[in-house]
């Protein structure tokens, strides 16, 4: 019989934000023997997606006050640019004010997320390590064994407890079929695909499809490396984010013990408090701001049919609102489409054609009259946001779990099934004690998880969860073969 190990043994694949705080808050709360293992495929941690960002005119689209790693350290974040040069708070060139409201370079946020997860581990206790692993997990599988991952490069783990932090995913093609274009360098699957991007002629036209936050960091990064051939920005109700202004504290409608139970009533008692805000002075941004905490306690409210209803009717309008850009991108976007450079579009996308000289797409205007006009571009590029619809994406660790019946994606494709907790749920509808998933990826229960200010509370709370937990039955000391359902 194997022997039982010293240590608990936990796996967190994925060391993006969601992973890297992760393991901060575990090395802060583990109080028995433990080795953590960070899995992360690329060679940088902490960036994740969002950071790695070579482009130093991406900024956050939360100001810096609202950044830091630890709730229960509002101020860590500023500490720490004020520690960096140029970011003291004396008035200088750069300068992030006592404010806070400054909106710093992505880059700069992800160097900090490596930094708060060096300090964490310098100051770890001696019972608890980590170890990270630059390989890529593929294959999992979970009995009463215990819990096995195999990775890319032909390696095993072994380990009590798993958390999946893998962020988020690339966009599916549009529901067009052109099967020509989507396999030609004319089309730009993932927005985030840098290297593609610089491929794109700097006088070529382009059809960017949504015009959300991602399709403004787009238009940046062309415009950054030189791009000045005309851009359309096209989404079926062609709306802008927001600009961030600074807000003043503001009492929320919401009283915990009497929640609204219809999105008509969120709705409407949320227009109330902007005309209440307005009416005392206030910009609206502080009525909405304010009711940033409830959020989750108001989805938790919604039963599931307003829950659809929601994402039906007033997702978009929400989350222009709820999630907006920093003045200085804000004023460039606005540059661009005064000098005709960049031009918003609503509509829907009917064909993509291969022609000549680039893609023909064929649009179908937003509106009573649906008219419909086409433009020959030279690139199109998918910035219609990430893929939460888990039976759509084919990465192996994901197919793996859903397989195996690990894991399911919610009824409303918002990610995977979990509890409150980050638990999966199973495809019996089990609960796992084993298997855990945090960040975009369990966004169902909450709705908003996405954003730093959440990220991080569920980060903090799922460390002290996960501690809590009696060490299960142990897989054995050697790696086993993954045996449960095939691979398809």
């Amino acid at each position: 019989m194997s022997a039982r190990p010293s240590k608990r043994r936990i796996a967190i694949i994925g060391a993006g934000f969601t992973g890297s705080v992760l393991a901060a808050h575990l090395m802060r709360h583990a109080d028995e023997p433990t080795s953590l293992h960070l899995i992360e495929r690329t060679p940088s941690l902490g960036a994740g997606l969002a950071y790695s960002t070579p482009n130093a005119a991406h900024l956050l689209n939360v100001r810096a006050y609202n950044m830091s790693a630890y709730p229960d350290d509002p101020r860590h974040f500023l500490r720490w640019l004020w520690a960096q040069d140029g970011g003291t708070q004396d008035g200088g060139a750069g300068a992030v004010p006592p404010s806070g409201h400054a909106f710093v370079s992505r880059a700069r946020y992800g160097a900090y997320i490596q930094d708060v997860l060096r300090e964490a581990v310098a100051a770890a206790p001696p019972h608890v390590s980590l170890t990270v692993s630059q390989a890529e997990a593929v294959d999992i599988a979970s009995d009463a064994r215990g819990t096995r991952l195999r990775l890319g490069n032909g390696t095993s783990l072994s380990v009590d407890t798993a958390v999946l932090c893998i962020g988020n995913f690339a966009p599916s093609p549009p529901p067009v079929p052109a099967p020509e274009v989507y396999a030609s360098s004319r089309y730009v699957a993932s927005p985030w695909d840098w290297p593609a991007l610089s491929t794109i002629a700097s006088d070529t036209p382009v059809l960017i499809l949504g015009t959300g936050l991602t399709m403004v960091d787009t238009v940046l990064s062309l415009e950054d490396k030189g791009h000045r051939g005309p851009i359309i920005a096209l989404s079926r109700r062609g709306l802008l984010p927001q600009t961030h202004e600074e807000t003043r504290p503001f009492k929320s409608f919401i009283h915990p013990q009497v929640m609204p139970r219809t999105v008509l009533d969120v709705m409407i008692a949320l227009k109330a408090d902007v005309r209440r805000a307005r009416e005392t002075g206030f910009d609206w941004r502080s009525a909405f701001d304010a009711l940033r905490p409830y959020h989750h306690l108001i989805w938790s409210h919604l039963a599931p049919e307003e829950r659809r209803r929601f994402l039906r009717h007033v997702r978009p309008y929400w989350e222009v609102h709820r999630h907006r850009i920093a003045p200085e991108v804000a004023a460039r976007i606005a540059a661009l489409r005064a000098n005709g450079r960049l031009t918003i579009r609503a509509g829907r996308l009917q064909t993509l054609t291969p022609v000549p000289n680039g893609v023909e797409a064929t649009v179908r205007a937003r509106g009573a009259e649906g008219t419909v006009w086409t433009r020959t571009v030279g690139a199109i590029v998918n910035a219609t946001g990430t893929e939460c619809d888990f039976s759509r994406i084919a990465h192996p660790l994901v197919k793996a779990l859903l397989t195996r019946g690990l894991a399911r994606p919610d009824p409303l494709r918002l990610g995977l099934d979990v509890t409150m907790d980050g638990a999966l749920i199973g495809e019996d509808g089990q609960v796992s004690d084993r298997l855990f998933a945090l960040g975009p990826i369990s966004r169902p229960p909450f709705w908003e998880m996405t954003a730093v200010p959440e990220l991080r509370s569920q980060c903090a709370q799922a460390a002290r969860h996960i501690a809590r937990l009696r060490r299960s039955a142990y897989p054995p000391a050697e790696p086993s073969p993954l045996h449960a359902r095939a691979m398809p």
